[in-house]
């Protein structure tokens, strides 16, 4: 029988976790990661971040001892980032004090390409560290072990907490929905046929690395003078949109999904310092696309990130029209498109 030294010196796992596309936005944290308001977002399937991680011996005496690779070569820059959040959450990772660590990751989607890489990527971390822990401590994963996983992840980037659940997933306390929490997302299980099975049309405008980070855009939320109010708002149409999902009313989804971003980046654009994000091509995607739902009566709608990007939501029923729409009508304001849809959360792969 193996020793658990000898157990230990053998554990590799690997996961593959999602993006999510937030629909009511989250835009402002204060403390350890925790957000100002609640948000809701769609899980992806095409867009993931697969990690494995390793144990090995150390060789050092510093605190982590990590190599991280991102796409076969060493990432220093993530890397430090990735050692921090082991370092400052090593009460999760006990394995951390005797074993250094080798993380291979990477994404199924370009780096720039403005897909939430960072929430893919701490999801998939967290997942791969979590599990060595259940492993070596001898623990069996159930339900739990997915609200640890969104709770660790959340640590690391807050948006990474929702790429945890199947569908549509909830971070943040909400006075209106009951087991919302700060601490980790929840999965949205009351979902109307109408909304289940949604598309994601990733129009990459831009695939540059954006200029202002999302961690400074959510700090120039502290001292913003419409702040309050915002965060009263999106709190209001996270408890809205629950119940849309639930009656499938798809009017109400489209205005509130659009009204959402264009809040989100009213925030940017009015924050000091304020700065802009959307590009010539975003705004001319937009008007077009709007334009087409007018005339062809078919149920599609926008959303943006912290960034140039447009995602193109649209139910399944729907895909060949918006695909011609995209491929025909749209085809001048972007560089690539991304095809992508609902997704059903994370999946731990053979090592």
């Amino acid at each position: 029988m193996e020793t658990d030294k000898e157990l230990m010196n053998k554990v590799k796992v690997t996961w593959r976790c999602p993006s999510n596309i937030a629909i009511v936005k989250y835009w402002g944290k204060k403390g350890n990661q925790i957000p100002c308001n609640s948000s809701l977002s769609l899980t992806l399937s095409n867009s993931f971040t697969e990690v494995e991680a390793e144990l090995s011996e150390k060789t050092t005496d510093e605190v982590v001892q990590l190599a991280y690779y991102f796409e076969g070569k060493i990432n220093e820059q993530f890397g430090q980032r990735v050692a921090k959040f082991l370092v400052d959450n090593r009460e999760f990772f006990p394995f951390i004090a005797e074993k250094a660590i080798t993380i291979h990751s990477s994404n199924s989607f370009p780096h720039s390409a403005g897909i939430a890489s960072s929430a893919s990527a701490f999801g998939a971390i967290s997942l791969a560290l979590l599990d060595i822990t259940y492993s070596l401590e001898g623990k069996e994963k159930n339900a739990t072990f997915y609200e640890e996983a969104s709770n660790l992840a959340r640590l690391g980037s807050g948006s990474a907490s929702r790429s945890m659940f199947p569908g549509f997933a909830l971070w943040g306390e909400n006075q209106q929905i009951r087991n919302s929490s700060n601490q980790h997302a929840i999965a949205i299980k009351e979902v109307h046929p109408v909304f289940q099975n949604m598309k994601d049309a990733i129009l990459i405008i831009e695939d540059e690395p954006k200029k202002v980070s999302s961690s400074v855009g959510h700090s120039l939320m502290n001292n913003h003078p419409y702040a309050e109010n915002r965060f009263k708002q999106a709190n209001e149409r996270t408890a809205e949109l629950v119940e849309i999902l639930k009656t499938g009313n798809m009017e109400a989804f489209i205005q509130l999904c659009e009204s959402e971003a264009l809040t989100l980046h009213a925030m940017m654009m009015t924050s000091m310092d304020y700065y802009l994000l959307v590009k010539p091509g975003t705004i001319t995607a937009i008007e077009k696309l709007m334009e087409f739902r007018k005339e062809s009566k078919v149920p599609v709608c926008f959303t943006l990130d912290a960034g140039p990007n447009v995602h193109v939501l649209y139910p399944k029923a729907y895909e060949a029209e918006v695909e011609e729409f995209i491929g025909n009508g749209l085809r001048d304001t972007y560089k690539k498109v991304i095809f992508d849809e609902e997704g059903v959360g994370p999946t731990k792969m053979n090592s």
